[in-house]
């Protein structure tokens, strides 16, 4: 939440989507360690990787796939505020594939610069994405230290074309700007039947990913009714924006406890009304009030397993936008912890959740997340939570070309959830989101990795989050920093 913040109780520019907050604010982060692939030395192609470090501990980062030969940026994605974790197992990932070692910025820069002028002289652009992580990047001057690297293969561009396609893509490009002053060679590429590389097909891939929102939502109230009036006063005032210190989260918990479930259902369900369908150019700098996500954690508390559970998973109904403004990187804290507590007797609520149509995938994960601490704390769930996660894959596979309920990066994180409980039970099933070219191998790894990391018997070293109420709002303040 803090992270809308540019001074006390002031907003940045609210409902920024992942490409505008890119655009507009990632220069103005500090630039972490970067990254390069062994593979570039020895191959001539592997991975730059430029992180960009938000205030709260996540990470946005560029990723690209650079081809000295020939092809300059050849591929490129981001991942937006990218916890720790998965950040680092992103970069397992790659340096389990490609080898990585750390590199200066000024390095990364050079190198990706200069395959995108090699590149060029053959007619050849960086891949369209780069319209975007270009931003990821400081702009290319002269205030960058000029490092110079050999590119193409014994003095020419070298195309390497893994398929038929990609010959007959490019080939007409470098006789038209080179002449016969290059060499191409078109590899055959078998690969391990086992391990399989989820999102291979550039097409396919990205359809998997593209997933329309088309959540149609109900009236909210237009009148916010409250019981108890201080708990607007509390959750409204915009220095409480960010968390509730001790003296005030005891406050409000000492209202009747049915009196206050009311209050913060309300609260939450006339604010989603209030912001759920301005969009984004409408919107004005002013003070963030973070009342949505503090009334989320009291709820915790005070809820029930039918109406609350209801307006939480309400909220992750939103838009993508509307969710970066009022949860921004507090997602596990603030979502997957409630979830947690209320729903641990009402699965079925989150099993209709993450089948339905039309939202925004990636914040599924965090009914997902939390299945996976009841999955944690609740010993005797464990095969009905195994039961679950079989069903949700098994619909998601079955059902992924007709209906738009997943994408690559949703299955990915569930893939990892999974080896993390060590649930060797669902490799068949883990297989077919390969099979079908369902997940991002650089997430999640290939399937040999999944399947040797999901039956190691070591102990998982990840930490359940602290779920009770003045240790979830400490975590958060210290997350701000």
């Amino acid at each position: 939440m803090a992270n809308k913040k540019t001074n006390k109780g002031k907003a940045q520019q609210a409902f920024l989507s992942p490409e505008n907050y890119i655009k507009q604010k990632a220069r103005t982060l500090s630039i972490g360690q970067c990254y390069m692939s062994d593979s570039i030395e020895m191959y001539g192609e592997g991975y730059v990787i430029v992180p960009r470090l938000h205030t709260g501990g996540n990470v946005t980062v560029g990723l690209y796939l650079v081809d000295t030969y020939c092809l300059g940026v050849k591929d490129t994605f981001y991942r937006f505020r990218c916890d720790e974790k998965e950040y680092l197992m992103l970069l397992q990932s790659i340096r389990h594939n490609m080898g990585l070692k750390e590199v200066s910025y000024e390095e990364a820069h050079n190198m990706l610069y200069g395959a995108i002028e090699f590149a060029e002289e053959a007619g050849i652009k960086p891949h369209k994405d780069f319209a975007i992580t270009r931003y990821i990047l400081d702009e290319d001057t002269d205030e960058i230290p000029l490092i110079e690297y050999d590119y193409g293969k014994d003095g020419k561009h070298f195309l390497v074309a893994h398929s038929n396609m990609e010959l007959s893509k490019y080939l007409p490009l470098l006789k038209k700007n080179l002449g016969d002053k290059f060499d191409y060679v078109l590899e055959d590429g078998n690969d391990d039947e086992d391990d399989y590389y989820g999102g291979d097909d550039e097409n396919e891939n990205a359809e998997n990913e593209k997933t329309e929102y088309t959540y149609k939502h109900p009236e909210y109230p237009s009148e916010l009714k409250i019981e108890n009036p201080i708990v607007t006063e509390i959750l409204d005032n915009p220095d409480n924006a960010d968390y509730l210190n001790v003296e005030l989260t005891d406050k409000l918990l000492a209202l009747p406890c049915e009196s206050l479930r009311r209050d913060l259902e309300n609260v939450i369900l006339y604010n989603i009304g209030l912001t759920c369908d301005i969009k984004p150019d409408e919107m004005e700098e002013g003070e963030f009030i973070g009342n949505i996500g503090l009334a989320i954690v009291l709820l915790a508390e005070v809820g029930n397993e039918d109406s609350s559970i209801d307006v939480v998973l309400e909220v992750l109904r939103q838009s993508e936008n509307f969710l970066e403004y009022h949860i921004c990187d507090f997602g596990t804290e603030i979502i997957s912890m409630t979830l947690y507590k209320l729903a641990h007797n009402r699965l079925d609520k989150l099993i209709a959740f993450i089948k339905e149509e039309g939202l925004v995938c990636r914040k599924k994960f965090y009914a997902i997340h939390a299945m996976r601490f009841i999955f944690m704390n609740y010993p005797e769930k464990r095969d009905e939570i195994i039961d679950i996660y079989r069903e949700i894959i098994n619909y998601f596979v079955d059902n992924h070309k007709r209906l738009k309920i997943t994408n690559n990066t949703l299955n990915s994180l569930i893939v990892c959830e999974l080896v993390d409980i060590r649930a060797k039970e669902l490799l068949p099933e883990i297989k077919a989101l390969y099979k079908n070219n369902m997940v991002y191998i650089f997430v999640c790894e290939g399937y040999s990795d999944v399947e040797k990391d999901i039956n190691n018997p070591e102990e998982d070293n990840y930490v359940m989050p602290k779920d009770e109420i003045h240790e979830r709002f400490a975590e958060i303040k210290r997350k701000i920093g």
